[in-house]
C-alpha cells in the first residue's frame, strides 16, 4: 500500500469500526490486562489509538509503536484533545514491528485487532516475535489476537459485500458504505488479497469512491504453537473469544504468553 491507500484507510478507520456493534469487548480485555499489570505497557501497531487511549485514560503509562504516519497523525490529534494527565501517559514511536529498538523493556506488550496478520512470511513472523521477546521483562506478558480462520469465507473470491455504514467523518450529511471484496487466496502461503471500497453517498447518488488494498495472512493453531516454541514463549492463557470462552469455540484466537523461564528464544532459523 502507498501513502494514499493508507490515508483512505486511516480516514475511515475510526468511524467504520465505531459503527460495528460487535467491536469493543477487545478494548475491555486489553485494558483489564493493563490495569492488572499496572504498566508501563507497549502497544505494537497502535493505529489510531482505539485501545491505547482507553488504557492511558485510566492512568496507565503506555508506549505506542506504528509505522503508518496517517494513522499516527490521527492518534496525535485525538491525544491532543485528551486531558493533560492522559497525554502525559503516552509516548509514540514510528517503527516496524519486525525491527525496532526502544531501549527499554515492558511488563506487558499488547497487539490488539490482528496486526500480526500483516506478516506474510515465516521469517517476518519469527523476527517480530523475537523483537517482542527482547522488549519484554523476564516475567512480562505478551497478549494478542488473530482471527480463527473460516475456510468457507476465505474461499469466497470476487464477492463484493457491504459490511458497515456510517456518517462521513468530514461531512455528517453524507453516508459512507464500506464494502469488502476478496480478490485471491494463496492457500499454500496462507494469505489473501482483498480490498476495502468506501463509497460516499448523498441520498442514492455516489459522490466519492475510495479504495484501500488489504492483504492478510492467517494462522492455524499448530502454526502459532510452533512460533511460540521456536521464539521462546509459553502459553499462560488462551481463549476463543473476548468473553474468555475456551479456545475450542474458535470465534477468535487470543493468547497471553510469557517467556520460557531459564530459556532463550532459538537462535536458529527454520529451514523451508
Amino acid at each position: 500500500m502507498d501513502s494514499k491507500d493508507y490515508a483512505a484507510a486511516a480516514r475511515h478507520y475510526d468511524p467504520a469500526y465505531e459503527a460495528k456493534e460487535d467491536l469493543g469487548a477487545d478494548v475491555v480485555f486489553y485494558r483489564d490486562l493493563a490495569v492488572a499489570n499496572r504498566g508501563p505497557v507497549l502497544e505494537v501497531a497502535c493505529g489510531t489509538g482505539r485501545v491505547l487511549l482507553e488504557i492511558a485514560d485510566v492512568g496507565i503509562e503506555i508506549d505506542g509503536l506504528d509505522y503508518c504516519d496517517p494513522f499516527l497523525d490521527i492518534l496525535r490529534a485525538k491525544l491532543a484533545q485528551r486531558p493533560p494527565e492522559t497525554q502525559s501517559n503516552v509516548i509514540l514511536h514510528r517503527g516496524d514491528m519486525r525491527d525496532f529498538s526502544l531501549g527499554k523493556k515492558f511488563p506487558l506488550i499488547i497487539i490488539p485487532f490482528r496486526p500480526l496478520q500483516h506478516l506474510y512470511t515465516i521469517e517476518d513472523q519469527i523476527a517480530t516475535f523475537m523483537q517482542l521477546r527482547t522488549h519484554l521483562t523476564d516475567r512480562g506478558q505478551l497478549a494478542f489476537n488473530v482471527f480463527a480462520p473460516r475456510y468457507d469465507l476465505l474461499e469466497q473470491i470476487g464477492h463484493e459485500q457491504v459490511d458497515t455504514e456510517y456518517p462521513d467523518p468530514d461531512d455528517p450529511e453524507l453516508i459512507v458504505r464500506r464494502y469488502f471484496v476478496r480478490h485471491s487466496l494463496n492457500r499454500l502461503q496462507q494469505y489473501f488479497d482483498g480490498e476495502f471500497i468506501y463509497r460516499t453517498f448523498r441520498g442514492d447518488k455516489i459522490v466519492l469512491e475510495e479504495r484501500a488494498p488489504l492483504r492478510m495472512s492467517y494462522y492455524s493453531y499448530p502454526h502459532l504453537q510452533l512460533l511460540f516454541e521456536h521464539c521462546g514463549f509459553e502459553v499462560e492463557a488462551e481463549y476463543g473469544s473476548f468473553e474468555k470462552e475456551p479456545i475450542e469455540v474458535f470465534k477468535e484466537m487470543i493468547f497471553v504468553l510469557r517467556k520460557k523461564q531459564g530459556g532463550r528464544g532459538s537462535d536458529t532459523r527454520l529451514r523451508l
